[in-house]
């Protein structure tokens, strides 16, 4: 008898059902029967599925925190400083609300002051007079959710009697959201599909055999891991370049640093992204779970990195996950990029954290992928 005959799997399983149907019974009995069998499987199959019921378990849990505790819509720990003068009514109103944290020493320039905005030293400069009242307060516009939040507390502080201030808001005046945006959506978009089409890419390929027929070839381990994330690594490039040039040309956010130098700064960062993807894959059975794991991975990111909130409204709590996200990293650098045109002798703390998670991405992908083949 050939071996292809009797259901033997689900699949001949639902034909031999197809081809012998049981004996009729009443439409309801029949109904509920139906029913009970599709539910009892469904659970069954659930309760097997491990990562599955963690992934439903875990994920509302891990939303929970997040937007219960971790995210804030306010912000309470902006950088300030004094600038020229030292002015105790100025630091008392500043901290008479908890919303500013003054440096203990005055800058001695508005130049100085604008150098410190510049470099992301400080968010706010209070320029004080020599009668000791602020006349004039410089904002970091560059981001605007911080900024906003600025702008309002220095209305309501100039509302309770205080001089009118003059406010200037830098690098963003007219603090538009899609300056603030189009630069996180460039980090986040390259690390959604860099992550999501490499674990897909790979578990499709083991789901089909193919991986397994590959192993059969001459070709080295690391050889077929590269070339496996080498056409990912493209995709994620062009991708990116056709974003950036969108808010360019759509949004007309500013360039004002070197697109050779973005270029630059993102091969560390797309390099780690894959690596999570690779990672992903080495834990995947399937494509569904490779799916799954990589939303449960990236939504943390992009919640906890600053690309949509600032870090400073997250908790030292669990701030310090944000410390171990390679979005956490690339976003101000793309900020800073785009709305101040700063480079690499200023980015470089930045980015040499991002070559160093490459690093360490890539070497334990790397042993995982291995031992997956071995």
């Amino acid at each position: 008898m050939s071996d292809r005959a009797g259901p033997e799997s689900t699949r001949g399983d639902e034909l031999w059902r197809a081809t012998n149907p049981v004996p009729r019974v009443g439409r309801v009995e029949g109904s509920a029967r139906r029913l009970g069998a599709i539910t009892r499987k469904e659970f069954i199959q659930l309760l097997r599925d491990r990562r599955t019921l963690a992934l439903m378990v875990g994920m509302p849990l891990v939303l929970l925190l997040i937007f219960g505790y971790g995210v804030r819509l306010s912000v309470s720990h902006i950088s300030a400083e004094l600038v020229q003068h030292d002015s105790p009514v100025a630091r008392a109103a500043l901290a008479s609300q908890g919303h500013f944290d003054v440096a203990s020493t005055v800058v001695p320039t508005v130049r100085a002051a604008r150098q410190n905005l510049l470099d992301g030293r400080t968010s706010v400069a209070v320029v004080v007079g020599v009668t000791g009242q602020p006349q004039r307060v410089l904002i970091d516009g560059s981001d605007a959710f911080v900024a906003q939040n600025a702008l309002e507390y220095l209305r309501s502080l100039s509302g309770s009697g205080a001089a009118p201030l003059t406010v200037d808001v830098l690098y963003n005046p007219t603090l538009r959201s899609a300056d603030f945006m189009v630069p996180a959506e460039v980090g986040m978009i390259m690390l959604w599909v860099g992550t999501v089409a490499t674990a897909i890419g790979v578990v499709r390929e083991r789901e089909q055999g193919t991986l397994e027929q590959l192993m059969m070839t001459p070709i080295r381990k690391w050889e077929l891991m590269v070339g496996k994330i080498l056409p990912y690594s493209v995709l994620t490039l062009l991708i990116a370049v056709v974003i950036t040039g969108l808010g360019l040309a759509l949004f007309d956010v500013p360039m004002r640093g070197s697109p050779v130098e973005l270029f630059a700064f993102a091969i560390p960062y797309l390099v780690a992204a894959l690596s999570i993807g690779l990672l992903v894959s080495t834990v995947a059975q399937n494509q569904r779970q490779a799916m799954q794991t990589a939303t449960f991975i990236l939504l943390p990111q992009v919640l906890l990195s600053g690309a949509l909130f600032p870090l400073s409204a997250i908790p030292w709590a669990i701030r310090w996950v944000s410390q171990l996200l390679p979005l956490t990293y690339f976003t101000p650098i793309t900020r800073e990029l785009f709305l101040k045109g700063l480079g690499l002798s200023q980015l470089w703390p930045q980015v040499g954290v991002l070559c160093a998670m490459a690093l360490v991405f890539t070497s334990l992908a790397a042993l995982l992928f291995k031992t997956r083949l071995d």
